[in-house]
This record gives C-alpha cells, sequence and structure tokens, in this order.
C-alpha cells in the first residue's frame, strides 16, 4: 500500500519537474543568447571605433580585448598589443597617476586621465582614457572598459597657451616694474623744483624784483605739478595692473578734498575760461578711503572736465547719499563729449579716442583709467554718460559701507 502511495506522487510531480527544467533551460538560452548578441554589438562597434577600446581585468589588469583602432593609435597589432604589460605602454611618470586612478575606480567611475602612451616605435604620445566598470558577458567577471584617444594636438595647444601666458604675464611685469621704478625716481627731483619754486613763490628767502621772473617760476610751478600728476597716474595705473596697489584708510571731509582740488587746478581752469562749481549737500557724510588716491581721482575728473570743455563752458560738481546705493559725486562739463562707442574704450590705459596726427588735447590717455583702478580697489564704481557736443558725466560711487554717518561741518559754500 505503501508503495503504491509513493509511485502515485512520484507518477503527478515528475511532469511538474520537468516543465520547470524546461522552463529554467529555455531562461538560461535566452540570456546566452543575449549576451553573445550583447558581446556580437559590442565588438562591432569597437571595431568601427575611431578610439582604441580595451577591456581588462581591473586587478591584474590582463587585457581581455583591444580594438584595431590601436594600430592607428599605437602602431601594433591588437594580438601584439594583448602581450604588453602597462609597463610596456605608458610613460613611467604618468603610472603611478594611471595606477591612483585605477584604484579609485573600484569607488566610484572617474573622470578622464590623461597620460603619455609608447608607440611602437619609441615615440610617445598624449591620450585620454575613459574608464568604466563593467561586467564581462561571456565569464560575468568584473571588468574595465578603457577608451583610449589621441590628444596630442590639444595638449600641444593647451601648452603654447600657457607659455604665451606666462610670456605676457612676465612682459606685463616687467613693463610695470619699469614704469613704476621711472616714476619713482622721476618724482624725487619733480617734488624738488616743485618745493623750491613754492618758496621762491612765496618769497621766503626774500622778493623777486622782476616781475617776469615771479611769472616764470609760476609756469615753472604749474608744469612741474603738472608732470608730477602725469607720473602719479602712470604709478597708479601700474600698479593697478599689477595687483599692488593699496589702500590706506582714512576719514576725511569729501568737501575738502573736492576744494582743495579745484583751487589748486585754478590756474588751467582760468587759462580755459571756463567756470567751477560746487554744490555739495550740507548734511554729506565723511568718507572712509584712501585720502590721497581719492583726491587723484577728482584732479584727474576735474582735469578732463577743464581740458575737453571750450572757453565759456561750465563744470559743475555736486553730491548725493542713498544708505543703499552709496555716496556718488558727479563731475559735469559741458564740454564736447564723447561718442557712444569710445565711452567704454576711454576707460582703458593709454587710449585717446581722437587720431594722435588730428588729436587737439594733450594728455597721456590714464586719467579715467586710473580713476577705474582707485575705484574699483575701493570697491566702487565710475560711469560715464556723454552726449556729442552737448557734454559729459562723470560719477563715482563709494559703497554705503564706507560713508561715515556724521554729517559734514556745516560751512558757507564758497562761490568758485
Amino acid at each position: 500500500m505503501l508503495m503504491t502511495l509513493v509511485i502515485l506522487v512520484l507518477c503527478t510531480a515528475l511532469p511538474v519537474l520537468g516543465v520547470a527544467h524546461i522552463a529554467e533551460s529555455r531562461r538560461r538560452g535566452r540570456a546566452e543568447r543575449e549576451a553573445l548578441e550583447s558581446e556580437r554589438r559590442f565588438r562591432q562597434l569597437a571595431e568601427s571605433s575611431f578610439d582604441m577600446i580595451v577591456r581588462f581585468e581591473p586587478r591584474t589588469q590582463q587585457r581581455t580585448y583591444i580594438s584595431p583602432a590601436v594600430r592607428r593609435l599605437y602602431g601594433y597589432e591588437p594580438d601584439e598589443a594583448m602581450k604588453l604589460s602597462a609597463d610596456e605602454i605608458i610613460h613611467p611618470e604618468d603610472l603611478p597617476n594611471v595606477r591612483e586612478a585605477l584604484h579609485r575606480l573600484e569607488h566610484a567611475d572617474h573622470e578622464p586621465i590623461t597620460y603619455r602612451g609608447r608607440r611602437k616605435d619609441g615615440s610617445y604620445i598624449w591620450v585620454e582614457a575613459s574608464l568604466t566598470r563593467s561586467t564581462n558577458p561571456e565569464t560575468g567577471t568584473p571588468e574595465v572598459v578603457s577608451v583610449v584617444r589621441d590628444v596630442s594636438e590639444h595638449v600641444r595647444y593647451e601648452a603654447a597657451l600657457r607659455q604665451a601666458k606666462e610670456q605676457a604675464d612676465a612682459a606685463s611685469r616687467a613693463k610695470s616694474e619699469f614704469l613704476g621704478t621711472m616714476s619713482h625716481e622721476l618724482r624725487t627731483p619733480l617734488n624738488a623744483i616743485i618745493g623750491f619754486t613754492e618758496i621762491m613763490k612765496e618769497g621766503v628767502m626774500g622778493p623777486l624784483d622782476n616781475p617776469h621772473y615771479r611769472s616764470y617760476i609760476a609756469d615753472i610751478h604749474f608744469s612741474s605739478t603738472h608732470l608730477l600728476n602725469l607720473i602719479n597716474e602712470i604709478l597708479d595705473v601700474t600698479k593697478a595692473e599689477a595687483g599692488k596697489l593699496e589702500v590706506q584708510e582714512q576719514v576725511f571731509d569729501l568737501r575738502d578734498v573736492i576744494e582743495a582740488v579745484v583751487r589748486i587746478s585754478g590756474p588751467p581752469i582760468d587759462k580755459a575760461g571756463v567756470t567751477v562749481g560746487i554744490d555739495l549737500p550740507p548734511d554729506l557724510p565723511r568718507l572712509q578711503a584712501d585720502e590721497g588716491k581719492t583726491r587723484q581721482v577728482f584732479f584727474n575728473l576735474v582735469s578732463n572736465a577743464v581740458k575737453f570743455t571750450p572757453a565759456g563752458g561750465r563744470i559743475d560738481i555736486s553730491a548725493r547719499f542713498d544708505r543703499e546705493r552709496g555716496l556718488a559725486v558727479t563731475v559735469a562739463d559741458t564740454g564736447i563729449g564723447i561718442a557712444p562707442e569710445d565711452l567704454n574704450r576711454v576707460l582703458e590705459p593709454f587710449v585717446q579716442v581722437d587720431s594722435s596726427l588730428s588729436r587737439r588735447h594733450q594728455g597721456t590717455g590714464l586719467g579715467l583709467p586710473a580713476v577705474k583702478g582707485i575705484m574699483e580697489l575701493h570697491r566702487g564704481t565710475i560711469e560715464l554718460q556723454s552726449t556729442l557736443g552737448r557734454g559729459t558725466r562723470a560719477t563715482i560711487t563709494f559703497p554705503p559701507d564706507r560713508a561715515v554717518l556724521e554729517p559734514a561741518l556745516t560751512r558757507p559754500q564758497p562761490a568758485v
């Protein structure tokens, strides 16, 4: 009875087991066919690719496939390259970086790595390899797929650019150092000339009876001061280009600086036949900045306005303070104006908007660039608005945190 029952159970279960075995065999067959098809497509793609494709075991670096592109890249036949070790292909100096990239690849995909590869003729080329973790479709074991391309031309181009930049930087530094040294050397005798002419103008050592001498001394003093200002402009621009322009922080009354600049500029203002007006609010905050460089900013702006404003014209200096926008001062003139296409150019060093043959106005083209450099040093800005034949408005703006919110000393406005 028991034997009969066992036979009955076996007869019932055998068909089910046979069906399961057939289904599993079909699944394995389908997976094998898909793997083979995937391998076929991979080889077809690899063999038609311009880039070399290499498959290898990550730990032993034993290659399992190298595409025919190795002929063009390295000059080897695929079966020759399969026998070579990494040490025979990769430049010794670059080998540690390649090994490090393979080590990092165990944890995550890595950025392409560039190294020198040795060709069959012994020459080296720069190549870029993109490394990807994968699985061998035939064995199921982990592997790395490397797509390698020749980047020698790109590397040479980058090296040429880098060399050109280094040469340009060196030339710029040499120029800046030369101009800075010359400026310093010229300022020393000029300061002596200006000091002695001031003594003679004031008659400290006794009066000069001949009025012509007094006129000559005034001309010498003005010319020396003008030349010193030009040298200061050169020095400021070269220092700004070299990143060596520094700010010596002080708190001062902006009104005093502007009035002093206009007073010093009196002779050229009178000679040009223009009128200067100062309109500053009585509660204008004091400024925390470099007083000497701020004075240079206004001297340059006023000098430019005087230079380009015909006789009978007017220059107006005004200011406003906004807690959000900052402290702004505008120097507006009724001069010849600037063409729209030249507004940005005049802020570049050594630029004159007129040709050297027809230019009626002297100057180095450093005034406005020096202003721009000094304002940027103070985290400020310069804005130019101009209309040809009607005049120019130059507005400099210091950031709000440079305004000392204590009202400046209120005083009567001088008539200039």
